[in-house]
């Protein structure tokens, strides 16, 4: 690695390759920032979470220029092959240069988001940086439930711009994001009866992530089971209902256990549910097979199957140009768990009032089943900012720099970008990147003649922010 180039932005992202720093185990990447930036003789801060922040001075003549704030997460996903023996908590990651790629052997880069951190820590290092007072802002679990972000103080950061550089598409600037909330379902499965009956499994489903490809017409495997349960007899119950996995994981596929249904009932049910999901995405295939298990009661397996009909899941709204998603859920998962039977509800908005709207709908489904539920998982949206200095600048460097106009969006997914909107709703944020492919598999790679171009464009950015 050491001949790739920018030298020092490789040099600092071989040094986090060798940093285990799986998301939760981020005390040991994120002393080395603090000692690098004592080194570097900038002031250096560490809170609780362990969130860093490294500032540098503005350079001669950008004294009363707007500051600025670089923002990455020292945090990464941990994911490898089946045949890979790594252990994320002591190795160090071995990277493999294939081609114009970097990438890594059998398990995750880390380049989301590792070479935000090492671009941030060149320029700080930089003995001919030209540009305004840099902070270097390095968070903690982004990959998982974003508490470094939502943990940072109100009262902690000068800048009036952050330009965020966890985007994994180069061309492509973000200026907005959504927030969500998860609703989460619980209900005692109480009593339980063994009974003779059939098991349904659905699969074949793409599934996908549930805010950039919600819109996709990928179908969902808990409205395939509401399909076929909620036009059987009303005599029915079920058992051993699972289905999904995360919240922000459209579900796959599943398998439930019906109790009290005949197999031509069931058959033309499925049969109709083929035709209803018969231009979704994917090869769908639902299986009956004969079956006996435990049954919840009556009440029980009538509300679940009502909640599963009834609640809306996929694309609420659009936003005024008719291609982005404005609001969205994802009815994501059904699991029993520690003798409840327990649902997942994720909801996304880049718009406060819309999201509000969107759960409200949703919990009034719920409380006219009389279902047990909280709200949790809250994070905030990083609304568009019509008056933004920062975005029209990137635009207008970009430009001369590349020839070609930035492809400006709002993303539906959520983004440590609207956590910092929510503490300090003055800045100024724009969301760059490099092209990463394969984030978050073993698959991960990043193209180094990318990341070339973006660190040159940030310090052409940089230099012209006055």
């Amino acid at each position: 690695m050491e001949k790739l180039q920018p030298e020092r932005v490789f040099y600092y992202f071989s040094k986090l390759m060798e940093i285990p720093r799986p998301s939760f185990h981020e005390k040991q990447v994120s002393d080395f920032l603090v000692k690098t930036g004592k080194e570097l003789n900038l002031e250096t801060y560490q809170d609780e979470s362990l969130n860093v922040i490294l500032k540098r001075k503005a350079s001669k003549g950008y004294e009363n220029a707007p500051k600025v704030i670089l923002q990455g997460h020292m945090d990464m996903v941990a994911s490898k092959t089946d045949d890979s023996d790594h252990d994320f908590l002591k190795d160090s990651i071995k990277p493999v240069i294939d081609g114009k790629y970097l990438t890594a052997d059998k398990t995750t880069l880390g380049a989301d988001n590792g070479i935000a951190v090492a671009m941030g820590l060149a320029l700080l290092e930089d003995e001919n940086y030209v540009g305004p007072q840099i902070e270097l802002l390095v968070t903690t679990e982004e990959e998982t439930s974003m508490a470094g972000a939502l943990n940072l103080a109100r009262d902690v950061l000068e800048g009036e711009y952050l330009i965020n550089i966890d985007s994994e598409e180069e061309g492509v600037l973000t200026v907005g994001s959504a927030g969500g909330i998860t609703i989460f379902v619980e209900e005692k499965i109480g009593q339980e009866e063994q009974k003779d009956g059939y098991e349904i499994k659905v699969s074949g489903l793409l599934g996908g992530h549930s805010g950039m490809d919600i819109n996709d017409n990928r179908g969902n495997a808990l409205k395939v089971f509401a399909s076929i349960l909620d036009n059987l007899n009303s005599d029915i119950t079920i058992g051993e209902f699972t289905s999904g996995s995360l919240d922000n994981i459209i579900p796959s596929s599943g398998s439930v256990k019906v109790y009290g249904a005949k197999l031509e009932e069931l058959e033309e049910a499925k049969k109709n549910t083929l035709y209803k999901f018969k231009d979704v995405k994917g090869e769908l295939k639902i299986e009956i097979n004969e079956a006996s298990g435990k049954s919840y009661s009556k009440e029980l397996s009538e509300k679940i199957i009502k909640m599963i009909a009834n609640v809306a899941c996929g694309t609420n709204t659009m936003m005024k140009d008719g291609i982005t998603v404005e609001s969205s859920d994802n009815l994501a998962l059904i699991k029993e768990e520690d003798g409840f039977i327990k649902s997942e509800i994720s909801l996304r908005s880049s718009d406060n009032d819309a999201l509000e709207e969107l759960s409200k709908k949703i919990r009034t489904v719920i409380e006219d089943l009389g279902i047990n539920y909280k709200i949790d998982s809250i994070y905030p949206g990083w609304e568009y900012k019509e008056d933004s200095k920062l975005r029209p600048l990137a635009q207008k460097v970009y430009k001369e720099f590349e020839g070609k106009e930035f492809d400006t969006i709002v993303i539906h997914a959520g983004l440590e970008c609207g956590a910092f909107y929510e503490k300090y709703p003055n800045l100024d944020i724009i969301s760059i990147g490099p092209n990463i492919t394969g984030a978050h598999s073993p698959e991960e790679k990043v193209e180094i003649e990318s990341v070339q171009r973006v660190y040159a464009y940030l310090k052409q950015l940089l230099k012209e922010i006055k």
